[in-house]
């Protein structure tokens, strides 16, 4: 697995979180190892894709989190069985204990592995072109929209905070941004506080993470209160 690589994580976060950061070759062939320890459904559907760039990132991005999963639960990468709930958040069958969560953009893919909650992850490139005037009403809460002008680079840090925590609650992103808010916290940049009518939401915490230069990353993680407070 020489193009994974397991990132240092802020302080606060407590044991028990991973993150991974995947670097993908999208120029090269699809590996004919990774393609075999995937299931059917998932070679028909990495296979599905138009674009050769995204087969090897479905491809690669999967077989990596076969490869650490397995890792965990000793059992051979091809053997894991894998489901989704509604809203197609991926989990593992048969163990209570693991929880996962994958994103991707550009040429890196991002993994988190739980074992003490819900996790959820996200990573955005930055250099890419967008409005983020324009999308603030669409994403931001007035909440959010109260903390001023937001430059295109607090767009992605507060984007990938955001979408963290909705995919750890592992709920419908575009139909939720409006239900929590997401804020800096006075103690340290890379951490956010979360502000939601929703009660069992509030447990949740979320943490900016460390990725290359030119990209924005966050993990979320909807723990017990009592890991929080020890960390």
């Amino acid at each position: 697995m020489n193009n994974i690589q397991q990132l240092i994580l802020p302080k606060t976060i407590p044991a028990g979180i991973e993150a991974w950061l995947v670097k993908l070759d999208l120029q090269l062939p699809i590996e004919k190892a990774d393609f075999l320890i995937l299931s059917e459904s998932e070679r028909v559907r990495a296979m599905s894709f138009e674009t050769h760039a995204d087969q090897v990132r479905s491809v690669t991005t999967r077989a990596a989190v076969r490869k650490l999963i397995a890792n965990k639960v000793a059992v051979p990468p091809n053997e894991l069985k894998f489901a989704t709930n509604q809203y197609g958040k991926p989990f593992l069958q048969g163990s209570a204990n693991i929880d996962f969560n994958v994103a991707h953009t550009g040429h890196y893919a991002l993994i988190a592995i739980s074992t003490i909650g819900q996790v959820g992850v996200d990573i955005e490139n930055c250099s890419r072109q967008l409005d983020a005037r324009a999308l603030t009403e669409y994403v931001f809460t007035d909440v959010e929209r109260q903390l001023g002008s937001l430059s295109t680079e607090n767009f992605f840090k507060h984007w990938v905070a955001k979408e963290s925590v909705l995919k750890a609650v592992g709920i419908g992103i575009s139909e939720h941004l409006q239900t929590i808010s997401i804020l800096p916290a006075a103690s340290n940049e890379m951490d956010y506080r979360i502000e939601s009518d929703c009660h069992e939401w509030r447990d949740i915490k979320v943490w900016l993470i460390e990725v290359p230069d030119l990209y924005a990353a966050a993990v979320a993680v909807k723990a017990t209160k009592s890991l929080f407070m020890v960390a």
